[in-house]
């Protein structure tokens, strides 16, 4: 009879501890959600920024001209550009040790040579193919993109780096180095 309360005692015990992490981890979840949209609002409020509305109609993307280029040729779906990037966070969220501006990802001129790849293709964020089919070549822009056109509500694992929270807001300083509608 001992053993069986002292198993129902123990039970108990693990089993409100399992659910209390959830609940507090969900907390925590639903916090960073709420931050995250209400950072997309305020920017879409900024006269600074001016919005694109994605193609596939999931939201905005939302943009200020850094540097404007001189390229003459536009952006396709179809074309291949190199870029210089940094992205970052516009929160804190202390149960991954992010702050608001830890840059999660970067290849800039001092890291080696441009990101090459094709718009369309590849597994870029929404966002980004957003963006870039209204960029030129010489454009460098500062992007905000709402979680529905970056890596969506889950947390995203990219090989070899932390994950990035689901319903992260991220913003990215894009460069366009080069771009090719040619076939490669």
């Amino acid at each position: 009879m001992k053993k069986k309360v002292l198993f129902l005692v123990v039970f108990a015990i693990v089993f409100y501890g399992v659910t209390s992490c959830k609940d507090e981890k969900e907390n925590h979840k639903e916090k960073w959600m709420i931050t995250n949209t209400g950072a997309i609002n305020a920017i879409r409020g900024n006269p600074e920024y001016k919005e694109i509305k994605s193609l596939s109609n999931e939201g905005s993307i939302f943009y200020k001209v850094l540097k404007a280029g001189d390229g003459k040729d536009p952006i396709l779906f179809t074309s291949y550009v190199q870029t210089y990037y940094k992205g970052w966070y516009i929160a804190d969220y202390p149960q991954y040790n992010i702050k608001s501006g830890n840059t999660f990802d970067r290849l800039l001129f001092d890291d080696g040579p441009p990101l090459s790849f094709q718009v369309g293709y590849g597994g870029l964020i929404t966002g980004w193919v957003t963006a870039l089919q209204r960029m030129v070549k010489g454009d460098k822009w500062e992007i905000w993109i709402p979680y529905q056109l970056a890596y969506g509500r889950d947390d995203y694992q990219k090989s070899g780096r932390p994950p990035v929270p689901g319903y992260s807001t991220l913003v990215f300083e894009l460069e366009v180095v080069n771009v090719s509608n040619k076939t490669q």
